[in-house]
C-alpha cells in the first residue's frame, strides 16, 4: 500500500471538520481523497485530536521498542511464546473434537450437545 500524502495529524483535523458538519464529500475533494479512504482513516483514528495521534504513534514505536528489546534478552525465545501461545501444543485431530465437543458441521463449524 502506497504511503499516504497526509500526516496522522492532519488526517486527525480532517475528519474533526467532517464531526463538525462540514460535508464529507467536500472534504474528501479538498484532501483530494476517495470518500473509501476516508472512512478507512475514520475507522483508525475517530475520536483522537491530533495530538493524541501523535501520543498513539509513540506508544506504538515504545511498544515496538520494548517488544524487541525483550525479545533480545530472552534470547529469541519470546516469539514462539508471545505470538504463538499453543504453537507447543498438537492440532487436536477432527475424530477427537467430534467425540468430545460436538458434530462438526465443516470446517469452522460444529454444534455442541447440551448433556
Amino acid at each position: 500500500m502506497a504511503a499516504s500524502r497526509l500526516t496522522d495529524e492532519e488526517i486527525a483535523i480532517l475528519l474533526g471538520e467532517v464531526a463538525a458538519g462540514a460535508s464529507l464529500e467536500a472534504v474528501c475533494a479538498s484532501a483530494h481523497v476517495s470518500v473509501r479512504t476516508f472512512y478507512r482513516w475514520k475507522r483508525k483514528f475517530e475520536g483522537l485530536t491530533p495530538s493524541g495521534v501523535r501520543q498513539l504513534k509513540a506508544l506504538r514505536r515504545e511498544n515496538s521498542e520494548l517488544k524487541r528489546l525483550l525479545a533480545a534478552q530472552s534470547g529469541g525465545r519470546l516469539e514462539a511464546t508471545v505470538l504463538h501461545p499453543d504453537a507447543s501444543r498438537p492440532a487436536p485431530d477432527s475424530a477427537a473434537l467430534r467425540e468430545n465437543r460436538g458434530v462438526s458441521l465443516g470446517r469452522f463449524a460444529t454444534v455442541r450437545s447440551v448433556a
